[in-house]
C-alpha cells in the first residue's frame, strides 16, 4: 500500500497527470484486473492514494517513478554536455 508521505514524493516526481503513463505499462504488461478488463484510471488514483491496495498498480506506479527519474537525469546530463557545464 502506497503511504501518504510515500504519495507525496511520487507526486512531485510524476505530477498530476501520471495515470497514462501507469496505463501505458499495465497495457504492455498485458496486466488486466480478475475479470479481464483494463483497469480504469480511477483505481489507479485510488491506489496512488492510498485508498486501494493492488500490487500490480503499484508496481506499475513505481516503474513510471523509475522511468521518470532516469529520463531525468539523462536529460539533465545532456543538457550539460551540450552546454559544457560542470555540476561544480
Amino acid at each position: 500500500m502506497i503511504h501518504k508521505k510515500q504519495g507525496k514524493k511520487l507526486k512531485e516526481v510524476l505530477g498530476y497527470h501520471y495515470t497514462a503513463g501507469v496505463l501505458k505499462i499495465l497495457k504492455q504488461k498485458k496486466i488486466t484486473s480478475n475479470r479481464g478488463k483494463p483497469y480504469g484510471t480511477s483505481m489507479i488514483r485510488n491506489v496512488f492514494n492510498g485508498l486501494n491496495e493492488n500490487v500490480k498498480i503499484e508496481n506499475a506506479i513505481l516503474e513510471l517513478f523509475t522511468q521518470t527519474i532516469e529520463k531525468s537525469e539523462k536529460r539533465e546530463a545532456l543538457k550539460n554536455e551540450l552546454l559544457d557545464m560542470d555540476d561544480t
